[in-house]
């Protein structure tokens, strides 16, 4: 099993992680009560995300748990959602940030999927 494995929750060790609603979290990134990370790849960013507020960083990025830091202005303790195409990615990178220390970390239940299926709104990326 390797590290990345073992953040993940292998062996034994499973993380918990909360589930968010795409419209609770939506009203909550508008408010600014959460920082929303997109951790979908490029192409699907350009097949348009989660307007205003979301951060778009992939998975497989190694600066990942380091750049969400950042985003928080180093305070590990704000709430921070993640989101991809249907929650299953989104759901793996929670629980690789609850397990560096995070503290209030959700998973966007359904991802993008659910998201538009809600009739939220959507914004097309532009490199």
């Amino acid at each position: 099993m390797g590290l990345f494995d073992w953040f993940l929750g292998g062996g034994g060790n499973k993380i918990a992680i909360s589930q968010i609603d795409p419209a609770t979290a939506n009203d909550r990134v508008r408010k600014k009560d959460l920082i929303l990370v997109d951790v979908r790849t490029e192409s699907e960013w350009q097949q348009g995300g989660v307007p205003k507020g979301a951060h778009t960083i992939t998975l497989g990025d190694p600066r990942l748990v380091d750049t969400v830091y950042g985003l928080m202005k180093e305070d590990a303790s704000k709430p921070v959602a993640v989101i991809c195409r249907s929650g299953m990615r989104s759901g793996r990178a929670a629980k690789l940030l609850a397990a560096a220390g995070f503290t209030d970390v959700s998973n966007v239940r359904g991802g993008m999927m659910a998201w538009t299926s809600a009739n939220l709104p959507v914004k097309q990326y532009r490199r």
